[in-house]
């Protein structure tokens, strides 16, 4: 098959639709197909591995969208039409509803193509960051959102969660779960002798550490892992909490840090790479932590699972589904500090219990390989085909 992806958001982006995007695509072409991706990120395809065969990307023009940060935006004026003209797609798969998303629609029209839409996360939760954190703002984007999906022919969520909330919202379209996935074979445990503590003394830790990995924004809620880390420090001094990324809450954070005299405790990596930095980020932690309430499928914590950390947590939309509660983490009460830092403590305190959570999420991480899923979804592609 020809595959034409369309993607508002792509490297050199650091997040979860960029790797799920790059990794799909990787993937499908090791099934054999051809794939193009279309973008408006500049220069896109120097971020590649150029020894991909059959993987072509094109950055249509586009101008920086100023209401949000690092996000471009383009006119779906049929820039990408000759293009595909040329590539002649079986099917065109959007990730993103957005400007991008809606230059798929058009083509999908034009050249009569099915077309796959994936949604990938709780769009309303970002309001805030353009200045529409509104109830009348919360109702547009689910409007708009869903008013997207009910233009494709298949709708692809990552959890039961937010595809109960899509057909809440008005979704007629049929909708299927396709998980997110990643490299089981780049993150994986430590397993040589002496290489966790290693990696950890390259970081300055000296004992057991936490790590955060993501987008440093409020949505997050990393500051109430930074309040549940101080509680922790009291029983456990040496302990460490590393944040591996960046974003508009890093300053804040940073500031928060030293406010609670606690900064010589938290690391600060900044962007890493993705490969091996963030996978030695991983293998020199104990246990991945977040407080996130607004998480649908974070590929961070499928990483974090395949490298073998257990995972601290709150039951919240996706992450209900993605953490097994007592077999590879536990889940603490939503915007509760104290008990996020007691079911932390309780973990590091068991070590049996802690390598038989970080064996667990080894296992459960297999799940989620690049190779298994992207098999699922060369099938959902060629059942659609037969339908159209």
């Amino acid at each position: 098959m020809r595959i034409a992806i369309f993607s508002d958001t792509f490297f050199p982006q650091i997040n979860g639709v960029t790797t799920t995007v790059y990794q799909s695509a990787k993937s499908l072409t090791k099934l054999g197909h051809e794939v193009m991706i279309f973008t408006v990120a500049p220069d896109a395809a120097k971020y590649i591995d150029p020894d991909i065969k059959n993987l072509a990307i094109v950055s249509l023009p586009s101008v920086p969208a100023l209401i949000y940060p690092s996000l471009r935006f383009t006119l779906p004026l049929g820039f990408s039409l000759n293009k595909l003209r040329k590539f002649k797609p079986d099917i065109i798969h959007s990730h993103t509803p957005l400007s991008v998303g809606w230059e798929a629609v058009m083509c999908s029209k034009f050249f009569k193509i099915p077309l796959v839409g994936t949604h990938h996360t709780f769009y309303d939760d970002y309001l805030k960051h353009i200045k529409l954190d509104y109830k009348w703002g919360k109702k547009f984007s689910w409007k708009s959102t869903v008013g997207y999906y009910n233009r494709c022919n298949l709708v692809l969520s990552p959890t039961q969660s937010l595809a109960d909330a899509l057909k809440e919202q008005g979704l007629k379209k049929p909708v299927v779960i396709l998980q997110n996935s990643i490299d089981t074979n780049l993150f994986r445990p430590a397993t040589e002798a002496g290489a966790k503590e290693q990696l950890k003394h390259q970081y300055g830790i000296f004992g057991a550490s936490l790590i955060f990995e993501g987008r440093l924004s409020y949505e997050k809620s990393i500051d109430q892992v930074i309040k549940a880390f101080v509680l922790m420090l009291k029983k456990m001094s040496e302990l460490k909490l590393m944040l591996v990324g960046d974003g508009p809450e890093r300053k804040n954070l940073e500031k928060l840090a030293e406010k609670l005299k606690i900064k010589d405790s938290v690391i600060f990596t900044g962007l890493l790479p993705y490969g091996e930095k963030i996978v030695e980020a991983y293998q020199a932690s104990d246990i991945y932590i977040t407080a996130s309430k607004s998480e649908n499928m974070p590929v961070a914590i499928l990483e974090a699972m395949g490298c073998g950390l257990p995972i601290i947590a709150v039951k919240e939309r996706g992450l209900a589904e993605l953490v097994k509660e007592n077999i590879n983490g536990f889940f603490a009460k939503t915007d509760d500090p104290s008990d996020i830092a007691q079911k932390t403590l309780d973990l590091l305190n068991k070590p049996e219990l802690l390598k038989k959570f970080s064996e667990a999420s080894r296992v459960l991480a297999r799940q989620y390989s690049h190779e298994q899923i992207a098999v699922t979804l060369e099938d959902l592609y060629k059942k659609l085909l037969k339908l159209i």
